[in-house]
């Protein structure tokens, strides 16, 4: 860009100098032409007779006519007044001197008409054309060089404009961005700050919880600790009511065991009872046989006979259906 300023400079400078040149040669020339005609007009004039030459005076223009001015409106007639007295005559004035003519004027002698100029020569006007045109490429190199001066300036200030539009641009965008940037920033945080609020709120309650069904759990331990040891208590008093009532029943029965042959060693025999809540024997099966048939239908004899069996102590204890074991020796 500056060598462009720099080039339009030197055209602007080289086109005044043209111009100057062009303007000197031609007023030059024409100082020049004059002088040789005045030359010739003084020579011609040296060899005529010398008479006094008077220059006729420039005819004065008329003078404009003064306006007329309106006619004023007439006065009312006035009053007839009495005829005055007729005034005595007045002497005669004497006769006027004899008027003395003027000399004549001398004669008037007009300066004779100018030469009319020489005709240019074709080198003058070749000359003078040449002026001309040089003259015209003068005055179009200087609207070039002014044209294209404008346009730079055109340029320059385009350029700076876009510049500014630009720069306000990228002013517009990054106080977008900025704005953007603190409200994601400002929401992050309050993003952050709800995120912790209900982490700890979980936290808190995620403890309560575990608080409460620990509690809850050891409670449950708690009662099934003591249902276990009140069921195992209880487990023990039925077994033991049970064992006492089928020890009962065992008794009875053993009681009216009649068997007329010895038994070898100790067999089990195991029956099937069932009985009314009264204690009367509706049905005896044999399960398990003792490898003795006598003493089988003995024991089997002995049931039906101690029928109605002996009540448990606690009626919740009270079986229908009773498994009884017998052996011989015990």
């Amino acid at each position: 860009m500056n060598g462009s300023k720099t080039k339009a400079w030197i055209g602007a400078i080289l086109v005044h100098i043209a111009l100057l040149a062009v303007l000197f040669f031609s007023v030059r020339w024409k100082q020049v032409a004059p002088a040789a005609e005045e030359t010739l007009a003084v020579e011609l004039v040296s060899t005529v007779a010398a008479p006094r030459v008077v220059a006729e005076p420039a005819p004065q223009p008329a003078p404009a006519p003064a306006p007329t001015p309106a006619p004023a409106p007439e006065p009312p007639a006035p009053a007839p007044k009495p005829a005055p007295k007729p005034a005595p005559p007045k002497p005669a004035p004497p006769p006027p001197p004899p008027a003395v003519k003027a000399p004549a004027p001398p004669p008037v002698v007009k300066a004779p008409a100018p030469a009319p100029p020489p005709a240019p020569s074709p080198a003058d006007i070749a000359r003078e054309k040449a002026q001309n045109e040089a003259l015209k490429r003068a005055q179009l190199a200087k609207l070039a060089a002014d044209e294209a001066k404008q346009n730079m300036k055109l340029k320059a200030n385009e350029e700076a404009a876009k510049k500014e539009a630009t720069r306000k641009l990228d002013e517009a965008r990054a106080k977008e961005i900025k704005l953007s940037q603190d409200k994601a920033n400002k929401e992050q945080q309050t993003s952050n700050a709800a995120a912790a609020a209900a982490a700890q709120a979980a936290e808190k309650q995620a403890k309560e919880l575990a608080d409460r069904q620990a509690a809850e759990r050891a409670a449950r331990a708690a009662t099934d600790a003591a249902k276990t040891a009140t069921d195992a208590a209880t487990a023990r008093a039925r077994a033991k009511s049970e064992g006492d009532y089928v020890g009962k029943i065992r008794a009875k029965v053993k009681g009216n065991i009649i068997l007329a042959i010895d038994v070898a060693g100790n067999p089990e025999a195991v029956f099937e009872v069932v009985q009314l809540p009264t204690g009367e024997v509706l049905s005896v099966r044999l399960t398990k046989s003792s490898g003795n048939r006598a003493y089988d239908e003995a024991v089997e004899r002995a049931i039906n006979k101690s029928s109605p069996l002996p009540k448990p102590d606690q009626a919740d204890v009270f079986q229908r259906q009773l498994s009884l074991k017998f052996r011989p020796l015990e």
